[in-house]
């Protein structure tokens, strides 16, 4: 089955401006009188070039919380997102985290984006004896049991093992890897080149490139030359887009798979059908089987918001998980709600079955997902499984 994807490069003036603004002041949707609401923090990307997955992100988790809300809040308090724009940049990231914290008094910090804010953030959280909860990120610097994320999507390990398993079971073998010189790219770049040995098929190629340069001309020549079957890309925005239209640019070449952090709306966008074949990994089901529980209730809601367009996208439907789950921890806590309380009910609470996609975290586990899946850009940019 296929379903185009949102086009959320349509998010623009006024209704762009004003889910920006919404997000930037905060939200919470409550009553007169209501009890006092429950603040959450959250520092994300509302500018610069990664604003429409960021945006993207928090349509979700914002259609969740709203209905939360309007069902009467967690024991009649309403939860309330305070939101602040950090551009991408880790400092304004970490800033952020501090103000938040040490001034707004959020219970913890939710919904980060990329692998250098994580790691921004979660310092902040581990010097007030706090945590993150969800994130754009499966970066293997921000996992185990010591770092205070509890994260909703599997890691970019699981997803690299994934796209590994699937080329050598269909039989290909030549696979090269590029990454974009920074430490998004050099993360992932690890854990592919290890699948790969693992696998006893090493890497043909493993380059990186700067992800400020825009004509990659020289390295996609590198990859063809190379006579890799198959190009593992690792790269997000603009990057990944400039990089991968250099290498489809070329008469002849590998296949192009990357992960789910790859703007896909964005690959269409910019290059049409060239996009046509690329692979995707993905780490929540598809948005448009509705048959999936959690996916009809994200779908139900988005219908019922007059600000959602499109048919829903793969980000969108993580933040609308990632909210959820994060909602039922606070539904679990016993007693006032506190930083320590909602802790406790994360880590020993039941595992959480939101609608066909289950998490279960532990005090020695805060990796809760180990859902996966691969998908194939077809023609208009829609999906293909």
């Amino acid at each position: 089955m296929q379903l185009a994807m949102t086009n959320l490069d349509r998010l623009k003036g006024a209704s762009r401006r004003g889910l920006i603004a919404a997000v930037a002041l905060s939200w919470a949707v409550a009553t007169a009188g209501a009890a006092e609401p429950i603040l959450v923090g959250q520092s994300a990307v509302l500018t610069g070039p990664l604003t429409p997955n960021s945006l993207a992100f928090i349509e979700g988790q914002k259609l969740l919380f709203d209905q939360v809300n309007q069902a009467g809040g967690i024991g009649g308090r309403p939860i309330k997102l305070i939101t602040y724009d950090d551009a991408y940049s880790p400092d304004k990231a970490a800033a952020n985290a501090e103000k938040l914290l040490a001034v707004d008094r959020v219970v913890c910090l939710f919904g980060t984006m990329g692998t250098g804010i994580g790691a921004a953030m979660a310092t902040v959280a581990a010097k007030h004896d706090t945590f993150i909860f969800g994130g754009l990120t499966g970066a293997a610097m921000l996992r185990g049991p010591k770092v205070p994320i509890y994260h909703v999507r599997e890691s970019y390990a699981d997803e690299v093992q994934r796209v590994v398993t699937h080329l050598t079971t269909i039989g290909v073998t030549r696979i090269a890897v590029v990454s974009s010189n920074d430490a998004y790219g050099k993360g992932i770049e690890k854990d592919a080149v290890a699948a790969l040995e693992k696998s006893g098929h090493p890497a043909v190629l493993a380059l990186r490139f700067d992800p400020a340069e825009k004509d990659l001309s020289r390295t996609s020549q590198e990859i063809v030359a190379s006579g890799a079957q198959a190009v593992y890309v690792v790269a997000a925005g603009m990057p990944a887009i400039n990089i991968i239209r250099s290498v489809v640019d070329s008469k002849v070449h590998p296949q192009i798979y990357t992960n789910s952090v790859a703007s896909s709306f964005l690959l269409h966008k910019e290059l049409g059908e060239r996009s046509r074949g690329i692979v995707l990994s993905q780490v929540v089901p598809p948005f448009w089987k509705t048959r999936i529980p959690i996916v009809e209730q994200y779908q139900r809601a988005r219908k019922a918001s007059p600000n959602s367009k499109g048919e829903g996208s793969y980000l969108g439907l993580e933040g609308y998980i990632t909210a959820k789950a994060f909602a039922q921890a606070l539904q679990r806590v016993k007693g006032p709600i506190t930083t320590e309380s909602l802790r406790h009910s994360i880590e020993n609470a039941p595992p959480m079955d939101l609608g066909g996609f289950v998490l279960a975290f532990r005090r020695d586990n805060k990796n809760g997902s180990s859902f996966g899946d691969i998908t194939l850009l077809g023609s208009g940019g829609k999906f293909a499984q």
